[in-house]
């Protein structure tokens, strides 16, 4: 049995923590200030989605080299400076006076802020800590993303309300600041550092060698089938999944709810993804992760052609509640399947490296939404154009292969 002083389960509750107050301040209520934004400063819709394309462009293109620093600096420092960056990218976003500062700001700033304190350090510190339990512990800290969704986004959608989007961003910008100090006390790269073993294990017992293995080279990781497949079809409902979320305040506003109902909607979407997260970071370590990756693709598709038809209000809010109970899914299990191929060693280094695969998906997705609508004054051939995109990541994700020769590194330094 693992020790109770195991330091690896608090830096899940940190990885928790971190990537819940990133991800939970940015992609997901992002949606909800399309309308005070746009009416104050004349936007199109399509014009306002450009910025969380712009952040999505710019976190990825940063994760690369960030995700490299990760397997070779100190992980709590990152975790901190992109605390501050964020912090210092909210405050001054809420004096903004032309657009052009708030691309600057929350593109450019909070983007990097968010790829050095969010889910790619979060993921990678817990899988150089853990190996058994990799899936469960990636499961547990990805919890913070469905949980801040409940939390703080209906706060958002009452701040808005309350002292409009230039206060609520004030108030995000102290929010943000509680994941320096939290990295810096309890963050340590590698179990060995502090006299502990991956997953627990009492030192001097019978477990085997830190199973981290080495830092594979870009060349190695860049000539790898699996690679390219994994994450083009990770990409794709990454960044469509992303696209969907941006727009979806306006799509429920175009079929009559409000600003405020939709804050709720959404917060309770984010809130059901939880027990998925759970659930199947623990399915990670037992079951193989294509399945359950493709079942929980199939389960959004289903959801993104469900509200291809404007439905009726309670199969709207059903499928908008499916849809978040099966991305809630997806970050556990992608991020023990990259660790399965690749090792936990070069974790961070793929795990960037796939978002610059990933980066167009990304960065187009919430405009494609954005302009479509602008053009039709709908959002069918939108979601369409999503649920199409979803489908395909599924179907790509059949020709990941587990045969042995994918991995030569990994299992040379078994031997």
């Amino acid at each position: 049995m693992a020790s109770l002083g195991f330091r690896g389960w608090w830096i899940v509750a940190v990885a928790f923590a971190s990537q819940g107050i990133a991800i939970g301040l940015t992609i997901i209520p992002y949606g909800l200030f399309a309308t005070p934004i746009t009416e104050e400063f004349g936007a199109s819709v399509g014009e306002f989605q450009t910025g969380l394309a712009l952040l999505t462009l710019v976190m990825t293109g940063a994760g690369s080299l960030i995700g490299r620093l990760l397997d070779r600096g100190s992980i709590r420092v990152v975790m901190a400076c992109g605390s501050l960056l964020m912090a210092v990218a909210f405050y001054a976003m809420s004096f903004a006076t032309q657009l052009w500062q708030l691309a600057l700001a929350f593109g450019v700033v909070a983007s990097v802020g968010v790829a050095m304190a969010g889910p790619l350090p979060a993921t990678t510190v817990i899988a150089k800590w853990f190996d058994r339990k990799r899936g469960r512990a990636v499961g547990m800290a990805a919890l913070g993303i469905p949980v801040a969704g409940l939390v703080l986004t209906p706060l958002a959608g009452q701040l808005l309300v309350a002292h409009g989007w230039r206060g609520a961003l004030q108030v995000f910008a102290g929010i943000s600041l509680s994941i320096a100090p939290m990295a810096l006390a309890v963050v340590r790269n590698t179990p060995e550092s502090v006299g502990q073993r991956v997953d627990g294990e009492l030192a001097g017992g019978d477990a085997e060698e830190e199973p981290e293995g080495p830092v594979q080279s870009v060349r190695d990781i860049v000539g790898s089938r699996n690679f390219w497949v994994l994450a083009t079809a990770v990409g794709l409902v990454f960044g469509f999944g992303g696209g969907w979320n941006a727009n979806a305040p306006r799509f429920g506003e175009d079929l009559g709810y409000t600003g405020e109902r939709m804050a709720t909607l959404i917060g309770m979407a984010a809130g059901l993804g939880a027990p998925a997260t759970l659930l199947f970071g623990v399915l990670a370590d037992r079951w193989d992760n294509r399945v359950l990756l493709i079942t929980a693709i199939a389960a959004q598709a289903a959801a993104l052609a469900t509200f291809w038809t404007e439905p009726s209000e309670a199969v709207f809010i059903a499928a908008f509640l499916a849809f978040g109970f099966a991305g809630g899914a997806l970050l556990p299990v992608y991020a023990a399947f990259v660790a399965r191929l690749f090792g936990a060693g070069s974790f961070g280094t793929v795990m960037g490296l796939a978002g610059l695969v990933m980066l167009p998906f990304g960065a187009a997705a919430p405009v494609i939404g954005g302009a479509l609508r602008d053009a039709s004054g709908s959002y069918e051939s939108a979601l369409a154009t999503f649920t199409v995109a979803f489908v395909l990541g599924a179907v790509l994700l059949a020709f990941v292969s587990l045969a042995a020769d994918e991995a030569p590194d990994r299992q040379e330094s078994s031997h």
